[in-house]
């Protein structure tokens, strides 16, 4: 048998077994695969299982189902790093090319990042969105609350969500005016009297195997609250190339993003030059965009028990409300 490595459905079994601490049988493993944007059939798991019971990899437990064996873990640990690398990149690409928004129509599908956050905790976060919006650090006004799961958004018990349009919506109109966008970098920009100035740091999309934007938060080097309330701070964002001949055409995208209410690009690069310190390559030009996760962010800094979840789910443009309408 090949690696499971080489075999996205069977490693992704493992990995649903891993993090369990009982038997799975293959209804509830298809559940688990289908949170993770993978839909497989029952019947087709069930083939899957036998195939690892017999590499070794798995063991049925009774009636109760299988559970990952000793071997599975250390085929699963051999092949994390390799399955990993670059993995968010092509996630993040996914994301985009699955989007299908028309602007002009402002219809379609439109990925979300998502806040979980305790419900006795809403108005307070409305607020401080509104905040960051007003500093001109979120994408969109529009979002959507989640006060139960969804085929496409799943939240824990006694949770809501808050979904806010993330940074792929922007690819996604550019990739569907036939301008092909790559995402080169992630990092931190500084503010200062409210402007972008510079990036302090960066993180190289290519070969890496955690979202970098997240790592950023996390460390503790955004000042997310000082950028919204004094103007000077440093916010979360990342660069992405396109052709340096399609800027003409990407203008007029941005344009039309922005009658839609979808903004968020803090500085389009001319052909060749670099990006608030950020290099690009030749017969490029450069597109700095604040991280859809920004807001979230800001949620936490502020004292938030928030759980961030960068690209959770899809959700259509018309179903999204603008804040001023949940505020």
């Amino acid at each position: 048998m090949k690696s499971t490595i080489d075999n996205p459905i069977l490693y992704n079994i493992l990995r649903v077994l891993a993090n369990s601490d009982m038997p799975l049988g293959a209804k509830t493993i298809a559940e688990k695969l289908e949170e993770r944007a993978i839909t497989v059939k029952k019947d087709t798991i069930q083939y899957y299982l036998r195939v690892l019971d017999q590499a070794g990899l798995t063991r049925k437990v009774g009636l109760a189902g299988r559970v990952i064996s000793s071997k599975g873990i250390e085929e699963l640990r051999k092949g994390m790093l390799k399955e990993r690398i670059g993995s968010f990149i092509e996630r993040r690409e996914e994301y985009a090319y699955q989007s299908n928004l028309n602007v002009k129509a402002k219809k379609g599908l439109v990925s979300l990042n998502l806040g979980i956050i305790d419900e006795s905790d809403l108005d307070r976060s409305l607020k401080l969105i509104e905040e960051c919006l007003e500093a001109g650090l979120v994408i969109s006004p529009l979002m959507k609350i989640y006060k139960q799961s969804t085929n496409h958004i799943k939240l824990p018990e006694d949770k809501i969500g808050i979904g806010l349009v993330s940074t792929s919506v922007i690819d996604a109109a550019l990739i569907n005016s036939k301008i092909n966008t790559s995402p080169t970098f992630a990092g931190v920009v500084q503010y200062m009297e409210f402007k972008p100035v510079r990036f302090t740091h960066v993180i190289s999309y290519i070969g890496s195997s955690l979202d970098p934007i997240d790592l950023f938060i996390k460390s503790g080097l955004c000042s997310i609250k000082n950028a919204v309330r004094r103007g000077h701070g440093v916010v979360p964002a990342d660069v992405r190339e396109i052709p340096a001949v399609a800027r003409k055409k990407a203008v007029e995208v941005l344009e039309m993003l922005e009658k839609a209410r979808i903004n968020g690009v803090l500085h389009l690069g001319e052909a060749n030059e670099d990006v608030l310190g950020v290099p690009v390559n030749n017969y490029r030009v450069g597109v700095v965009v604040i991280a859809g996760s920004t807001a979230l962010a800001y949620l936490k800094e502020s004292g938030i028990d928030v759980e961030i979840k960068i690209l959770a789910g899809f959700e259509r443009f018309e179903n999204l409300e603008s804040i001023e309408e949940y505020s």
